[in-house]
């Protein structure tokens, strides 16, 4: 950094001795002691040179990777902290949530990354020793034009700062609109959402709305312009233009020598670059900075909401029952809102249960509870008698296996997306193939490009893309692999919601077979699935309002027979309608047909 800072003082004082031998040289001749004289001069300006240029490259290369290496490890420090609580409050909480996307997207980009303090400081710092070396140059001419410039200078550097410090601090401030951008950006530009954009003509309007966020954004950082910053510019502007004036008028009475002249010329424009360098670096230190005290914001944010307790207790699989025990719950952005509201409710060992009800009913919340991922806010989960809150949680998650019905899409090979099922093992392809087999997905696996070994991913060479209700089957797969490697708890969250109507009639088919013995919860709004449990739970207002078989249920006529009969009247009439199309259609032809035989 020292060294980058003062070969281009160097450089400046011997071009000057270069210029200041010209005129003897010319006088002389080439073969004078002048001329040679300006010829090691020269050769000492070339090495400066390559000094300058290797300096700064092994300084680019330098702070380039301990960079990355800084980037790295906070990254990493995210992930941990993203990734350490065991349940997942802190990321549905809209404030730690917003504070973890901002230190996301930053690195993925390069604009604001910490990482880039290592070289944005070293270009900080050098500027100011340039500036600062320039300045005991010039004022070899006059004290007063070098002082003049460190003043104007540090001004200069001082503004810039304020000015690049708010500037970052807008673009920080304005998350939410920079979130919006982002949406909009995604929405004109990425493949998944091309057919609709296409189809309803969104192009132009997603373009427009995106240039008017946009202009409204920006307008606080490009209208006012920082005036005091302009101001300080064209002062050190000023002071460099005079100073340059300053030493023409008295090289040109002879006063000074041209080399002289040349000298302090040249160190009147290193300290101009000096303060340029200390203005653009001092901006992307300050961007840097705002990453990184936002970065330490998203670490508080998240440490900061109420972790799931972790006990030490362990529990196999359960004997007797899973028991909600007086269980409410609200969700910590709307802790007015009952979701579960001291509900009761007993799940047997062994057995499948079914909870049916409309949308908010609170089904997706008792898994959620189930598996950890929060806690009751009052009453307390039971397993075989024992509480969930002091079972060991890592241990408890190993005893289940979880269809969820936005299934997750891992962009692995097709082995790889099953045995996540269960990772602490090395891959049974065996295993693998048996769950792929019950699920419904191995004879479209085995039609991959390279089979088991297809990336399920199309950005990857040779990868294949899966469709909605494969991935849903594969995901099946997965949980399946868990059951045969020691879970115990099977969670079907719509486990059909993108099936076809074939593969939706083979899982019913092997309902009862892929859920024998073990304790099973379905959550479906379709019938013929929920049909099948050996108990039927309907929730109503976060508690349990009705319960019993598929038969108890259309006998007591409740919540549970009505829904049915309208699920079973709207497949009847599609039936129905499908039939009378069918025969009008037969009929037509053979009316075709004896008109073409007569």
């Amino acid at each position: 950094m020292l060294l980058g800072a003062a070969a281009p003082l160097g450089l400046a004082g011997v071009v000057g001795a270069v210029v200041g031998r010209a005129g003897d040289v010319a006088a002389e001749g080439l073969s004078s002691p002048a001329s040679r004289s300006a010829l090691w001069w020269a050769a000492a300006a070339a090495g400066l040179l390559m000094v300058v240029w290797v300096a700064g490259s092994v300084r680019s290369a330098t702070a380039t990777a301990l960079g990355e290496r800084i980037d790295a490890s906070l990254q990493r420090e995210l992930m941990r902290v993203v990734g350490e609580p065991v349940g997942i409050g802190h990321l549905e909480d809209p404030r730690p949530a917003e504070l973890i996307t901002v230190g996301r997207e930053t690195f993925r980009g390069s604009w604001g990354r910490p990482g880039r303090l290592a070289s944005t400081v070293a270009g900080l710092v050098t500027g100011r020793i340039v500036l600062v070396g320039a300045c005991v140059l010039v004022a070899g001419f006059r004290p007063v034009l070098g002082l003049a410039l460190l003043v104007a200078g540090t001004w200069t550097a001082y503004e810039e700062k304020v000015a690049s410090r708010a500037e970052a601090g807008h673009h920080y401030g304005a998350s939410e609109v920079a979130r919006r951008l982002d949406y909009l950006y995604d929405l004109g530009s990425t493949p998944e959402v091309a057919k609709e954009v296409r189809i309803f003509g969104l192009a132009g309007f997603l373009r427009d709305r995106y240039t008017t966020l946009w202009q409204r954004s920006m307008a606080d950082v490009i209208s006012p312009l920082p005036r005091r910053a302009v101001a300080a510019n064209v002062v050190t502007a000023a002071v460099v233009v005079c100073g340059l004036a300053w030493i023409a008028v008295r090289a040109a009475g002879g006063e000074v020598t041209a080399g002289q002249a040349a000298v302090w010329a040249q160190a009147l424009m290193t300290g101009l670059l000096g303060v340029k360098q200390s203005a653009w670096t001092g901006l992307q230190t300050e961007l840097a900075l705002a990453t990184l005290r936002r970065f330490d914001e998203a670490i508080e944010a998240v440490e900061a909401v109420a972790a799931v307790p972790v006990g030490d207790a362990k529990v196999d699989r359960p004997r007797r029952e899973i028991r909600f025990e007086r269980v409410s719950f609200s969700y910590p952005g709307a802790p007015s809102t009952l979701v579960l509201d001291e509900l009761d409710l007993a799940i047997p060992a062994g057995r499948s249960l079914a909870i049916v009800g409309r949308n908010g009913a609170g089904k997706t919340t008792i898994i959620k509870l189930l598996c950890r991922m929060y806690e009751p806010s009052s009453g307390r989960l039971t397993v075989d008698g024992t509480d969930l809150a002091t079972v060991d949680v890592h241990g408890w998650r190993r005893q289940v296996a979880a269809v969820f019905q936005d299934a997750t899409r891992f962009p692995l090979t097709a082995r790889e997306s099953v045995a996540m099922g269960w990772p602490d093992v090395p891959v049974d392809q065996a295993g693998v193939e048996s769950a792929a087999e019950r699920a419904g997905i191995a004879d479209e696996i085995e039609a991959l490009p390279s089979s088991w070994d297809t990336p399920l991913s199309s950005h990857y060479p040779g990868g294949a893309d899966l469709s909605g209700g494969q991935w849903q089957k594969l995901s099946l797969a997965r949980a399946l692999y868990a059951v045969d490697h020691g879970a115990g708890v099977l969670i079907l969250d719509e486990p059909a919601a993108h099936f076809d109507a074939r593969a939706e009639a083979r899982l019913y088919e092997r309902f009862l077979e892929l859920t024998a013995g073990l304790t099973t919860i379905v959550i479906s709004h379709r019938f013929s699935t929920v049909r099948r449990a050996d108990s039927i739970v309907v929730l109503d207002g976060g508690r349990v309002a009705e319960r019993g078989s598929h038969d108890d249920l259309m006998a007591l006529g409740g919540s549970y027979a009505e829904m049915f009969r309208l699920q079973a009247e709207r497949f009847s009439d599609r039936t129905n309608d499908s039939t009378n199309a069918s025969a009008h259609d037969s009929a037509h032809d053979s009316e075709g047909t004896a008109e073409v035989t007569a």
